[in-house]
């Protein structure tokens, strides 16, 4: 008995290169879905990110970053909120905040730029401060936190890009009802970028990577900024 096989249509079967993109868009959502399971399902032990260049504000001007911070040593997620402010024209204010699955966190720091972004130098300042943090099981972190910054920005294309690195240092200060109290110094070094495009003057975007050097964590940040001042409010341009 012979059987007919009738021909499919070829405009009913995929191309070979759509199938290969069906295949890298699943495995693709795949290990992102994967990623963030894992992410958001581990403690939190580690709250620190400089998420900053050498640049100060101007008097009356102002960002507010939001940024999410994965911890690459110990695994975890933490959520952070930040605001700037410039107070002088070498002078801003810096306040943090922030909470991962078992802590939260906030702090205060000093900006000083005495060397600005001018021709072929680059920026030169620091950031100084101070960081409170509660633990799990009753464990309370103080840090007086210094963040050496240099910055340099540079035009390109539709955009302008700012590289910038610290190697931040922080004196730890650790008090627990289940264990003893010390006293730690955290090195860490950080390298990060903001991109600000063309057609968004006031909506800029920040990454970093941070290494653990001695006595602190590796981690990848990254995260939005937005900028206003007081004559204008709020505006992407």
């Amino acid at each position: 008995m012979a059987f007919l096989v009738k021909p499919i249509p070829v405009h009913y079967l995929r191309s070979h290169d759509e199938r290969n993109d069906m295949k890298k868009s699943t495995t693709l959502l795949a290990l992102f879905t994967l990623t963030m399971v894992l992410l958001t399902s581990l403690n939190t032990w580690a709250y620190h990110a400089v998420l900053d260049n050498a640049e100060v504000l101007e008097p009356g001007h102002f960002k507010a970053t939001g940024a999410l911070q994965a911890i690459t040593d110990n695994g975890g997620l933490n959520a952070s909120g930040i605001f700037d402010a410039g107070i002088q024209q070498d002078f801003g204010l810096r306040g943090v905040a922030g909470f991962g699955e078992t802590d939260y966190y906030v702090g205060g720091f000093v900006k000083w730029v005495p060397i600005p972004d001018v021709d072929n130098q680059p920026a030169v300042g620091l950031n100084a401060g101070i960081t409170y943090a509660k633990w799990m099981r009753d464990v309370k972190d103080t840090v007086f936190r210094f963040e050496p910054l240099v910055s340099k920005r540079f035009a390109v294309e539709t955009a302008n890009v700012t590289p910038y690195a610290s190697l931040p240092l922080g004196i730890r200060m650790r008090s627990s009802n289940y264990s003893n109290d010390s006293t730690r110094l955290e090195v860490q070094l950080a390298v990060g970028g903001q991109l600000q495009l063309e057609q968004w003057k006031n909506l800029q975007f920040i990454a970093e990577i941070g290494l653990d050097l001695d006595e602190a964590f590796s981690y990848v940040t990254a995260g939005a900024i937005m900028y206003f001042d007081t004559e204008n409010g709020f505006s992407l341009n």
